[in-house]
């Protein structure tokens, strides 16, 4: 109704929903939560209560459970390894190692000083432990359930060395315990005191612990002699002993020292010039001219410093293998440490005679092969059916510095070559793409429409049975075999027969050939398949553990089983078409045996696989320097490690079992698929010609491997790279049928050991076939 005086009245005005979800305020002036907000509430509450009952139960328990602080500084117990038969392969730990402990006035104060810098540099002036990044730990590990990061004091460090090992857990309950440790050493001991007791228990890496055996082990000195550089490098060691190796990884090392040297100059310990006049990387990225020619001024310096330590006094008939048992030890352990502070016993499958015979046949071969630039190789024999590790030598000699000789060619990844080409065809034959007589095509047209593949010879064969291709290991072929697979399923089958996967990388084409990496231990746990009918295996070494009384603490005697890769017809397919190329190649096995060699480009790698129903035996040659990296040696195929390494090692060995063919479809589910892919063997419906994909466009390059790869000693823990599977199924076209090759039939110009045939130029990092 209209105002009379013509004025507007006022529009009533609209109640504005707050936003969120509190209701307004009403008229008494009190505030009313709604039930969602009431929820919200009294769930945080609840949280909040049962967290810190749980962070209070925690802390209870852990001081319920802690070890007699009156231990601290006792010699700890005996790990003693012994191969299959209980002969003795090493005996370790803290009563037998080079461990000399020395006062503390008789260690250079600039140890004392840079130790101090590099790992707690409020040593002296702070408590035990910091409450902050305790409590930050457990909040990250408890609640936001993610890896908990963040320094540990000194004290901190000493109790958990001193009681849980340096190899313990890093679960929330451990964290309390070091704290609370931690408190009572701080109380106990003065900080001097427990300085002294920190540098003679710390681990250094290259089997020594304490800073005294620590000098004499990398530069024959003592430790109260030792100058500013030795200090700043072995102060660096502690944070990661293996990975700051300056024998195997002198990069992280001088990085490591560079941060030191930096250290005690912030701390006003050492003046910048005369940490620069001693610093390998002084100047860091950016380093000018004249910084970079002091930076290798250092590194020599250094080199030679190095060169007066001691040799490790660890090495034995199997070194490399004591070292893989050893860092088993505290993940086995991982929730009883204090296990590995005990006297243990662990019995292992290695067989020392055999290990004895394979440590002679890599010197020699390599020995041999040493005119054509070798110089270091390989060998790992597992038995087919177990995955047993029967021997394992990691490197021609294992304290030969200037090989690397410390570094396990065993359990790193490298680029296997054609060794893997099983893999792709094998795949091809158990999904139905295609079979052993059909025809592949080894043309100029099909490297074309490949993106160029070359072959190591630098000939086209042209068409091709499969198993012939294989044999004459034909990369074309091979290619049109990964395209017609399915680039990824190949990459699945591998996976699922046992190679290990750790880091995403795209698949592609040359994947086949083998460019992307895989360790030796995989790759022959999954030729184990092959050998023993499609059993999956896992190379193990442990049998049983029993601590000082005889209790047997983990028993692994019976060999777990893994399911099926492959049935028995399928692997027997694979079988049966390896069986040629020992004669195909001229290896003078004595024994009926199965085989696939692997060169790399530049002949980086030349690996040579063999097996028979109850063995495996992968072996490999290389140049491996630690100044120098890896260089490629003079056109030393697969084929020559074979024949340098793998027939004297297999020609003394004890008659093997005889193969038995097997009769069967190439197709179908083995025991363990599950008929949901391609990718495992078992296709719900053969392929079609109307599912037949439009081939795909040239595949992208793989990462070159050349003379100018990363050097060996730089890489020191295995990063497979083999791409990481997918589930999705990628059906390929069968070939198309051509004029076949008489099987015997050899290429004219392909000789026995392959040596044949100009470099082709590459379009890409390529396998060379033999």
């Amino acid at each position: 109704m209209a105002d009379p005086t013509g004025s507007r009245s006022p529009r009533p005005r609209r109640g504005r929903r707050r936003s969120g979800t509190a209701a307004p305020r009403p008229a008494g002036g009190r505030w009313r939560l709604n039930t969602r907000w009431k929820k919200a509430l009294a769930v945080g509450v609840a949280l909040f209560l049962v967290g810190i009952l749980s962070v209070g139960g925690l802390v209870a328990y852990s001081a319920a459970t802690l070890p007699d602080i009156n231990a601290i500084g006792q010699a700890t117990g005996t790990i003693k390894i012994l191969d299959s038969h209980g002969t003795l392969l090493a005996e370790i730990g803290h009563k037998r190692e080079s461990r000399r402990s020395v006062p503390i006035d008789q260690i250079a104060p600039l140890l004392q000083q840079a130790t101090i810098a590099a790992e707690d540099r409020t040593f002296y002036s702070e408590g035990a432990f910091n409450p902050t990044r305790v409590l930050k730990a457990l909040v990250d590990d408890l609640i936001l359930r993610r890896a908990a990061y963040g320094a540990s004091t000194i004290t901190q460090q000493l109790a958990k060395q001193a009681f849980f090992g340096g190899g313990a857990s890093k679960s929330p309950l451990r964290k309390v315990q070091e704290a609370l440790l931690a408190n009572q050493i701080d109380s106990k001991f003065t900080k001097q005191e427990i300085l002294d007791q920190y540098l003679n228990i710390t681990y250094y890496g290259e089997n020594a612990y304490g800073i005294e055996s620590a000098s004499q082990r990398y530069f024959g000195k003592h430790a109260k002699d030792l100058t500013l550089p030795e200090a700043a490098l072995l102060a660096g060691l502690p944070q990661a002993p293996s990975f700051n190796d300056p024998y195997q990884n002198p990069d992280a090392a001088y990085s490591r020292m560079h941060y030191v040297l930096g250290s005690l100059v912030a701390v006003g310990q050492v003046k910048q010039a005369d940490a620069d006049a001693v610093d390998p990387l002084v100047g860091g990225r950016n380093a000018n001219s004249e910084q970079q020619a002091q930076q290798q001024t250092n590194r020599q310096s250094l080199t030679a410093d190095l060169a007066n330590g001691q040799s490790a006094n660890n090495s034995g008939p199997a070194p490399h293998f004591v070292q893989y048992i050893q860092d088993q030890l505290p993940d086995i352990f991982g929730q009883d440490p204090q296990y590995l502070q005990g006297d243990l016993t662990v019995n292992t499958t290695l067989d020392l005679n055999l290990q004895n015979q394979a440590n002679k046949a890599v010197v020699d071969g390599v020995n041999g092969l040493k005119p054509r630039g070798a110089t270091n190789g390989a060998l790992l024999m597992i038995d087919s059916r177990t995955g047993n590790i029967q021997a394992m030598v990691g490197s021609a000699n294992f304290n030969d510095r200037s090989i690397s000789g410390q570094y396990n060619i065993v359990t790193a990844s490298r680029r296997p070559g054609s060794s893997f080409k099983p893999y792709v065809y094998e795949e091809g034959f158990k999904s139905g793409i295609f079979k052993p007589d059909s025809i592949l095509q080894d043309t100029r047209s099909e490297s074309q429409k490949l993106g160029g593949v070359p072959d190591f010879d630098g000939n086209f064969l042209g068409p091709l049975p499969a198993s012939r291709a294989l044999v004459l290991s034909r990369n074309v072929a091979t290619e049109q075999a990964m395209q017609m697979a399915g680039v990824q399923n190949v990459i699945n089958f591998a996976y699922g027969m046992g190679i290990c996967t750790c880091t995403p990388q795209e698949a592609n084409l040359s994947t086949g050939i083998g460019t992307s990496a895989v360790r030796m231990i995989d790759h022959t746990s999954a030729y184990a398949a092959f050998a023993n009918g499609g059993h999956k295996v896992v190379a193990r070494g442990i049998l049983k553990i029993t601590d000082g009384t005889g209790a047997v603490l983990r028993d692994f005697t019976q060999a777990p089983g893994y399911g099926d890769t492959m049935t028995p017809a399928q692997a027997w397919a694979m079988t049966a078409i390896l069986r040629n190329y020992a004669k195909q190649w001229n290896l003078k096995f004595k024994y009926d045996t199965a085989g696939k060699s692997g060169t790399t480009d530049n002949y980086v790698d030349a690996y040579y696989m063999t097996y028979t129903p109850d063995w495996v035996v992968a072996s490999w040659t290389g140049h491996t320097s630690t100044q120098q990296g890896e260089e490629g040696m003079d056109q030393v195929f697969g084929t020559s490690t074979g024949a340098a390494i793998a027939v004297p090692f297999v020609n003394g060995l004890s008659k093997p079992s005889a193969f038995q063919p097997v009769n069967g479809p190439l197709t179908g589910c083995s025991a363990g698929d599950t008929g949901q892919s391609s990718a495992s063997g078992c296709p719900s419906s053969s392929p079609s010609a109307s599912s037949t994909p439009t081939p795909t466009d040239t595949p992208s390059a793989p990462p070159s491997q050349s003379a100018s790869a990363p050097p060996v000693s730089f890489s020191p823990g295995p990063t497979p790279i083999l791409p990481t599977p997918t589930p999705r199924p990628t059906p390929s076209p069968k070939p198309t049928p051509s004029p076949t090759v008489a099987a015997g039939a050899s290429p004219a110009n392909l000789s026995a050991n392959g040596s044949t045939g100009q470099q082709p130029s590459r379009r890409r990092t390529a396998s060379r076939g033999s």
